[in-house]
Parts: C-alpha cells; sequence; structure tokens
C-alpha cells in the first residue's frame, strides 16, 4: 500500500466517523444538510475499509492466527471496554442532571447485567437479538465487526476442509443479521487480495474513480438507502423486516459497498505514484484519524450527557455549539488513554491469553487423570 493512499484511506476514516457523531448530532439540533444524513452510509464505509485494511495487516504482519486475533483483541478492547465503562458512567450522571434530555427511545437501562456482558462478548446482534448498549446506539456494529474479524482469521490462517466447518458453524452461530452484511465487509478483502485489481492501468483507474463518483451522486440523489429500506419491508413484510435491525437494508448496503470498492481501487492506482506529501498535512491526517475509533464508540453517551449539562442553554444552534464542540474535545482527551495506548492493552490481551492458556491446561490435565 503506496504512503498517499494510506494518508487518504485515514482520511476518509476520520471523516466516517465525524459523520456518524454529526448524524446523531441531528438530535440536538438538526442542520438539515446532508453532511449531518449520512450515519449509516458512513458505516459501510468503515466495513469496506476495515475489510481492506484487516487483509492488508494479516498479509504484511500476522504469521498465525493466534498472533492476528492478539492484535485485533488490542484494538478493539482498547476502546470497547472503557466505552462500556465510560457509556453507563455518562449515561447515570447526565440521566440525573437532566433527564429531559434523553429521548424515550434512548432510555436503554433495564437489566444492566445483560447489556454490559453481551457488549463484553460482542453478542448483542446475534440471530434475532437486538440489545442496546444503553444509549450507545453505534456499538451495535461492533458486534458485526469483530465476528467479521474471527471468520476471516479462521478462512485465512486454517487451513483444510476445517476451516470451512469452522467458518459456517460460526456463521449458524451468528445468524442472518450479521452475515447479510458481511459480503459488503468482504468487498474490501477482495480489492486488497486482487492482483488483477491492483494492477490495473492508469486509465482504468480513472474510469472507476469517476464510476464510483456518479454511483455515489446517483445513490444521494434517488435516496437509495430509502429505497433498499422500503423495498425490502415491502419484500419481507414488517414484522420479519423488523427483526432484521441494522441490516434492514442491506440490498442497498452491497450498492453502495460496490461503488465505494470502485473508488478505493482507482484511487490505489492513482495514488500511488504520489510520493511528496505535505509533512505537516500527513501529520494532521494520521493525528485526527487515531481518534476515529473513540469518536465512534465514544460521542453518542457524550452528546446526551453533554445535552444534559447544557440543557438550559437554548434549544437549536445555540447549545448544538456547545455541546458538539464538547463532545469532540473529550473524545480526542479520551483517545489518548484508549487506542492511542494499544501497545499496552496488547500486552495485557497476551498475558490474559496465556493465564487462560495455562488454566486450561491444568483443568485438561486434572480431567484427564
Amino acid at each position: 500500500m503506496s504512503r498517499a493512499f494510506s494518508i487518504y484511506l485515514d482520511a476518509i476514516r476520520f471523516l466516517a466517523a465525524l459523520l456518524v457523531l454529526f448524524y446523531h448530532a441531528n438530535w440536538i439540533y438538526r442542520p438539515g444538510i446532508l453532511f449531518t444524513s449520512l450515519g449509516h452510509e458512513a458505516v459501510v464505509i468503515f466495513f469496506v475499509l476495515s475489510g481492506f485494511v484487516i487483509a492488508y495487516v494479516a498479509d504484511t504482519r500476522e504469521t498465525d492466527f493466534r498472533g492476528f486475533m492478539v492484535a485485533r483483541g488490542a484494538r478493539i478492547f482498547s476502546v470497547a471496554i472503557p466505552a462500556i465503562i465510560l457509556t453507563a458512567g455518562l449515561d447515570y450522571a447526565g440521566f440525573h442532571i437532566q433527564d429531559a434530555a434523553y429521548p424515550e427511545g434512548y432510555r436503554a437501562w433495564d437489566y444492566p447485567a445483560i447489556r454490559v456482558v453481551t457488549s463484553s462478548l460482542f453478542l448483542n446482534e446475534i440471530w434475532m437479538l437486538g440489545i442496546q448498549l444503553f444509549t450507545n446506539v453505534p456499538y451495535w456494529s461492533l458486534n458485526y465487526e469483530v465476528w467479521y474479524y474471527v471468520l476471516f482469521g479462521i478462512l485465512f490462517f486454517f487451513e483444510g476442509r476445517r476451516r470451512w466447518i469452522v467458518f459456517g458453524l460460526l456463521c449458524l452461530l451468528l445468524g442472518p443479521k450479521i452475515v447479510l452484511l458481511m459480503p459488503v465487509w468482504w468487498m474490501g478483502v477482495w480489492i486488497y487480495r486482487s492482483q488483477y485489481l491492483a494492477n490495473l492501468s492508469r486509465p482504468a483507474a480513472w474510469v472507476c474513480l469517476v464510476l464510483s463518483l456518479l454511483g455515489g451522486f446517483w445513490y444521494v440523489h434517488v435516496n437509495m438507502g430509502q429505497w433498499g429500506w422500503d423495498y425490502l419491508k415491502q419484500l419481507m413484510g414488517p414484522d420479519l423486516h423488523l427483526q432484521l435491525s441494522f441490516s434492514r437494508q442491506f440490498i442497498s448496503d452491497y450498492y453502495l459497498g460496490a461503488i465505494l470498492s470502485l473508488h478505493f481501487v482507482g484511487l490505489r492506482v492513482l495514488l500511488a505514484r504520489v510520493e511528496d506529501l505535505p509533512q505537516r498535512l500527513t501529520a494532521t491526517i494520521r493525528y485526527l484519524a487515531g481518534a476515529t475509533f473513540s469518536i465512534y464508540l465514544f460521542h453518542q453517551p457524550l452528546l446526551w450527557f453533554y445535552n444534559a449539562v447544557f440543557f438550559s442553554v437554548e434549544e437549536g444552534i445555540p447549545r448544538y455549539l456547545f455541546v458538539v464542540p464538547c463532545t469532540l474535545v473529550t473524545v480526542f482527551i479520551l483517545s489518548t488513554f484508549t487506542e492511542k495506548k494499544k501497545h499496552l492493552w496488547k500486552r495485557w490481551v497476551e498475558q490474559g491469553l496465556q493465564l487462560l492458556e495455562r488454566t486450561g491446561a491444568r483443568f485438561w490435565q486434572s480431567f484427564a487423570r
């Protein structure tokens, strides 16, 4: 992967995180512009990006399934565990500061132990479960993505028939919602691993880029996301459609995933020869992208908490201009203790795994006697 393309992917990652944040900030004030209406589309961007990056790191850094999962575990747990704790604490504090700041649809505080346990194990969205992590709605996608990591690792590192058996059994355990959006994630894997796409001519790359831009414009122009939602609802009926939860527009998500894949295919080739990038620009993008995961997982409870704190401020733009900047500043502060400390989390995950292995070995030895 060229340095210029890597920087571009970081910029897109940060932009996608902002799209999700501003989409959820619509509850506080709705600017009515396109940038604030693409929350679900941003998740599709994350899925395609994630598939591409995971295929890249598995190909260039990890040598076995254990090492792969330790690295992924450090990345995930460095933000997921703080997000669970932070969401619980902020929701409790914010609700007691001003309960009217929390809409009824976000008050998912019953059965707290179940919500914490399933969120910790990433089981919130298996089959027809839909267990929300308190007010932290965006956490749903992590319950998809973590299992995509595991499924990829099984296919990439296991051998023979065993990998397909384990892969199939795990898909059966996860259920239709997670499996339905898996092709979007695998589009990223495919465009990384395809030698044909990596060696496209520059004219062909320009065609891919132009088609992706036209396809993206068409997606927005005809409101294809809503069309995918409505068409599937008509096809399946409202009850079954409701059970699919965040996979309810997977048809239009496939289209958007394909458009994004075309975009990345074209730009990977076109940016391959770009070498001179301003150091300040590169450093800025790297810094911003380093907080992407924290923005995604921390912003929702922070938005509601600051909405409660500034509830006395006039509703609309005035309150919005307090809540959103405070949320962003807090996220960047928190990121210095979470995802920017992945090396510590990797050590802790490795130590925890070693402890489990020793405990399992002792149990097996005592059982064998």
